[in-house]
């Protein structure tokens, strides 16, 4: 099954260079950067997803360490909470994660379909390399490029990821650096090709997080203006409770003063009716019963 996948894309790349034949510049450099670019736009909405998850799992942060924090005992109410929370305001930690995983097959068979493509016909040449199977003759232009364009697309993608503690912060300045430098190396080595590839993949990635940071950050500024309005809110109805709370004390204490004042009323009123039984019947009043 893995081997059709790659020979899917491996046609896929023929029919690039098909449409490049018609319009009159047979070419599979062309043709690789063009795959490469319908490629990227494709992957466009599941980047997005990803990268507004992120920004908002780290908006969310303070809210959840509180949760996890009052909840720490209770395992099972910490996760109906959480739930509750991510509920609220519509973020699924995993679609952070769903997006990756969607593309890494796609990724590492298109990348086993450019290394074992077979180049036939005219247009094997591109550029100042004579044969795109072969790795750039110059063994330096190539790698530069590579490597310069996968660290410019990872610096760029860092700035959405929610906040890290001191490892995590570590271990992505070590991958920051030494990824970039790792994948120009080993360029030396593929095939002009693969190169050509990776260097549009990168491009197509800087250019796209452009537009992904522009849309998370919109996103992120819309979640922090609906947190705010919520806990406003929670205030609002937590003053509004104890408004009502007191006007309710004080009621009662108004009701319990106008229950006294009726009960020190009773009993002379009680006397009275007493008195003017008697007088009305003859008897003689006696103040003592």
């Amino acid at each position: 099954m893995w081997n059709s996948f790659v020979g899917l894309l491996s046609s896929l790349i023929m029919v690039m260079y098909d449409f490049t034949a018609n319009v009159g510049f047979p070419n599979y450099g062309l043709a690789i950067i063009l795959f490469t670019v319908v490629l990227r736009v494709l992957m466009f909405p599941l980047s997005l997803t990803q990268a507004k998850s992120s920004s908002a799992m780290s908006i969310l942060q303070p809210q959840v360490q509180k949760l996890q924090q009052q909840y720490k005992n209770d395992q099972n109410k910490m996760n109906e909470e959480l739930q509750a929370l991510y509920k609220k305001y519509g973020v699924n930690p995993l679609s952070g994660c769903l997006p990756m995983l969607v593309q890494m097959p796609v990724l590492f068979a298109l990348f086993s379909a450019m290394r074992g493509f077979e180049y036939v016909g005219e247009g094997a040449s591109f550029l100042w390399m004579a044969n795109l199977s072969e790795p750039d003759p110059t063994k330096i232009v190539l790698p530069v490029i590579v490597g310069l364009t996968s660290y410019l697309q990872s610096k760029l993608s860092m700035s959405t990821q929610p906040a890290m503690n001191e490892q995590a912060k570590s271990m992505n300045m070590m991958m920051l650096y030494a990824f970039p430098i790792m994948i120009a190396w080993s360029t030396r080595s593929f095939a002009a090709g693969v190169a050509i590839y990776w260097c549009t993949f990168n491009v197509m990635g800087f250019l796209m997080q452009i537009v992904i940071n522009s849309l998370a950050k919109q996103s992120q500024e819309e979640m922090r203006a609906k947190i705010e309005s919520d806990e406003t809110k929670a205030i609002d109805d937590i003053r509004k409770e104890a408004e009502l709370k007191k006007l309710a004390a004080e009621r009662r204490r108004e009701a319990d003063r106008q229950r006294a004042l009726e009960n020190k009323k009773k009993p002379k009123n009680t006397r009275n009716r007493k008195a003017s039984g008697q007088e009305r019947r003859g008897k003689p009043l006696n103040f003592d019963d």
